[in-house]
């Protein structure tokens, strides 16, 4: 098999899956779409399996094409590290992709991150976000380099470095948040619930400690910003267990305020890496900035 590969057939491989599509992986890489179905089919050949069912909606990895998937990552992986090697004695340079949760990176990510861009700027971090059970599926698949966290995953697999100290709260509209000083969990009852949904482990969280009060609240809702969450509890339509980190502003000026009753629950955010696999030059630099930025000054301001 391997004497019939070619790396640009892994590369496109790989566009197809990420877009779904073959005409739209075409556009991406340049190719004119007859391109593209030659390498896949070619690929196939190689393979010896069909790697791809084509669907009314775009196309989906086979079982052979989801195995397929784990190796094309892993030589992507190996061209990058090859290329920082032979422009190792130059600057640093390469690509770094980092998965993020969007609530913390709104919050204090984007500062430290310019930082390391104005420092090393033949560096490419490419962001993309997601829940903690994604990042750490993203991290083992090679999709991501490393991921930013909101809780260690205690996995064998896994390193988990922390990086700021922060907390749950339950936040709503200053009159609401008066309410629940006034009458507890009670007032929780005739209240919605917002979050990002099962997925989120803040979601999962507040339904933790909804469960453990036997509360049932008076609906709940799904939004798939923190901004969204943020403008229904300010509005007085829902109460929010979030990070501090998240509406430190808002609790500031008094948009949002803390229902001090419902209580805390302490986080920690903090970096994951693949620990069987060798980071790239690149990525340990990023890694260390941003263990050593200082993310609670951060937060503060």
């Amino acid at each position: 098999m391997i004497e019939k590969l070619e790396g640009r057939f892994l590369v496109t491989f790989l566009a197809v899956l990420e877009e779904k599509s073959f005409s739209k992986a075409a556009e991406r890489l340049g190719y004119v779409q007859s391109t593209v179905t030659s390498q896949m089919r070619q690929l196939e050949e190689a393979a010896g399996q069909k790697l791809f069912d084509r669907l009314p909606r775009g196309v989906e990895l086979t079982g052979a094409g989801r195995r397929l998937e784990v190796y094309a990552r892993r030589f992507m992986q190996l061209g990058r590290e090859l290329e920082e090697e032979m422009n190792e004695e130059g600057a640093p340079r390469g690509i770094v992709r980092l998965r993020v949760l969007e609530s913390f990176a709104a919050a204090v990510l984007w500062g430290p991150l310019r930082s390391f861009m104005e420092a090393y700027p033949d560096i490419d971090v490419q962001v993309e976000a997601g829940f903690q059970a994604e990042t750490l599926e993203a991290v083992r698949s090679r999709r991501a380099d490393m991921g930013l966290v909101p809780a260690d995953p205690c996995a064998a697999d896994l390193t988990f470095d922390p990086l700021l100290e922060d907390e749950l709260l339950w936040i709503a509209a200053p009159r609401e948040a008066e309410a629940v000083g006034r009458e507890g969990w009670s007032a929780v009852r005739r209240m919605r619930i917002a979050g990002f949904g099962e997925r989120c482990m803040y979601s999962q969280a507040a339904e933790a400690q909804l469960a453990a009060q036997r509360m049932a609240p008076a609906g709940r809702a799904e939004f798939a910003s923190m901004d969204m969450i943020k403008r229904a509890a300010g509005s007085g339509w829902a109460l929010a267990l979030v990070p501090r980190s998240a509406v430190a502003a808002e609790l500031s000026a008094g948009v949002l305020a803390e229902c001090a009753p419902l209580g805390r629950q302490p986080i920690c955010h903090g970096l994951i890496r693949h620990k069987p696999r060798e980071a790239s030059r690149a990525a340990q630099l990023l890694h260390r900035y941003l263990l050593g930025c200082g993310m609670e000054e951060v937060m503060i301001e």
